[in-house]
């Protein structure tokens, strides 16, 4: 079986997600074929040389045209859309050429393409909030086929010893609303003694004492040197999956992420809501200084943040679903 995964690139975290879903597919035996398009120039290289690392065949910011060569000359067998920018495109090739077609939501937010999704197979949700919305958007109209199937990410084995430093490594692109919340970020970690903050953006913060990392899709190997991650979306979920610390911080600060007693699975976003004057940088100060005096219960949420990522984003387990999910449709 044959799959052409269409998507979008973006600097929120998705991008790498859907690499790493691709990669646990191909890993079960499933072929698939990966289109990305809007990458920009600088990170052009540094993406395809990733995607070709990890075995996927690809092509990067091809047109319209091309895609459609590809589906006449490959013959697939279905057509799985990433982002709603292309959700529209997906349903007028799967008409098109007669295939197949589902769609993956990662958001809440409603996009004006959703409404291309009544002719999706399938449509998966990757967290709690965007299949509500999906059943939000749909009801009471007509029933879709909507599935839950969560992020993945490889884990990998982790280190609980208390740390002597306290490490902060923030991640994102740090554009427009980002900008204030790590400038909050940033104050605190200088307040504070023994404590160091890295940066991995497209942009360089120029800020001193911070040890700043160009943008790249793997920063598993710079992660290794910090013990909290400070960011949103799937970076959060690397650096758990590594047993790491999240802070979640977008657009405002969401607080320590913490599986305890989570019955629904997260989106590890903060977005700002009308009305929200939640002061950043008291927060981000109560909380860092509280996992620095209490060391032990550091642990302890390093050692749950792992096993939460062990039990419910396994990327193995979840390439499975996905291939179960396409032999159901094919």
């Amino acid at each position: 079986m044959r799959a052409l995964w269409l998507n979008k690139f973006d600097f929120s975290g998705n991008t790498e997600a859907v690499i790493a879903w691709a990669k646990g597919v191909i890993q079960k035996g499933f072929k698939v074929h990966l289109v990305l398009t809007g990458v920009p120039s600088p990170q052009l290289n540094i993406y395809q040389e990733y995607i070709n690392k990890t075995g996927l065949k690809s092509s990067l910011n091809i047109s319209r045209q091309q895609v459609q060569n590809l589906i006449y000359y490959r013959g697939f067998d279905l057509l799985h859309v990433f982002h709603p920018d292309l959700f529209n495109i997906a349903g007028e090739l799967g008409s098109s050429f007669k295939i197949p077609w589902l769609a993956s939501v990662f958001d809440k937010e409603r996009h004006v393409n959703f409404s291309f999704l009544h002719a999706a197979s399938y449509i998966t949700c990757c967290n709690s909030v965007s299949l509500q919305a999906l059943k939000n958007f749909f009801y009471p109209y007509c029933k879709q086929n909507l599935l839950l199937i969560p992020q993945g990410v490889t884990i990998k084995r982790a280190d609980f010893s208390p740390p002597e430093k306290m490490g902060i490594l923030y991640a994102g692109p740090l554009e427009g609303s980002h900008v204030a919340p790590f400038q909050a970020l940033n104050r605190v970690v200088q307040s504070l003694k023994s404590c160091t903050l890295g940066v991995v953006s497209r942009h360089n913060p120029f800020a001193s004492n911070v040890n700043f990392y160009p943008w790249t899709p793997d920063f598993s190997s710079i992660a290794g040197h910090y013990n909290i991650i400070a960011g949103f979306g799937y970076f959060l979920l690397q650096g758990i999956s590594t047993g790491k610390i999240a802070l979640i911080l977008e657009e405002k600060y969401e607080g320590i992420f913490s599986p305890f007693h989570r019955k629904q699975v997260p989106d590890f976003r903060a977005k700002v809501q009308s009305g929200d004057d939640i002061a950043v940088q008291k927060l981000l100060s109560r909380d860092i200084q509280a996992l620095y005096d209490h060391l032990p219960a550091a642990k302890k949420l390093q050692q749950e943040n792992w096993s939460y990522a062990q039990e419910n984003h396994d990327l193995e387990i979840i390439a499975e679903k996905i291939v179960r999910l396409y032999s159901r449709i094919i």
